[in-house]
């Protein structure tokens, strides 16, 4: 049977997963993100991992809750927040199912292929609605992953050279199709330099109600 995301990511831990990100790859984008954000409102990090955005970003000034499936993860989370005196809302949870209200969050961001390890289509359009309901109106949710050339799911995946969780591979026009099947109207869907690497970028706009 394949291995889920809180199963490979809880066997491989935080050192195996901190190590493939430099702090300056990191830094880069940040500033990305950064130039993205609305400076004052509420930010969710979704797959937030051991809070390599999260952290940051709260220590720039931002309001930011961190949502992860992987308890070790959160557990690093919060332990380093605490260190560092931020006021950081850390929780175990799944994308398909955010644990908050409706209208909660100014942006959402969910970062470093996180969406692609949802593998069945359903779960994909579930956290995309998700996303959607939680954004306040006038906000907006950003979602960044690899640009493929064709898409389809990836049944035996490898990371680093590790079995993985199946992987769904996406490109400009599978995600457009995808958000079509949700109903959500104001979306962009590009290729984009994020912090250095053309990534496959998603926007999704919550339209402010007249």
């Amino acid at each position: 049977m394949a291995k889920t995301p809180r199963e490979f990511y809880s066997e491989t831990g935080v050192k195996w997963l901190s190590h493939i990100k430099t702090e300056e790859q990191t830094g880069k984008e940040l500033a990305c993100l950064v130039r993205l954000l609305k400076k004052n409102g509420e930010i969710l990090d979704l797959a937030c991992g051991y809070g390599r955005f999260s952290i940051e970003l709260a220590s720039l000034g931002y309001k930011v809750h961190g949502l992860d499936i992987t308890p070790v993860f959160v557990e690093k989370a919060q332990e380093e927040a605490r260190k560092r005196n931020l006021d950081i809302d850390f929780r175990i949870g799944d994308m398909t199912d955010i644990p908050y209200g409706e209208q909660f969050f100014d942006s959402v961001i969910c970062m470093w292929n996180a969406f692609s390890e949802l593998s069945a289509e359903e779960e994909q359009r579930k956290a995309l609605l998700e996303m959607y309901r939680v954004l306040k109106d006038g906000g907006m949710a950003i979602i960044e992953m690899r640009n493929h050339r064709s898409a389809g799911l990836i049944e035996e995946n490898t990371i680093d050279g590790l079995e993985a969780m199946p992987s769904y591979n996406h490109t400009r026009g599978s995600m457009k199709k995808l958000l079509e099947l949700t109903g959500i109207k104001s979306y962009s869907v590009f290729i984009d330099n994020f912090g250095g690497r053309n990534r496959l970028l998603v926007e999704i706009r919550k339209t402010q109600k007249a």
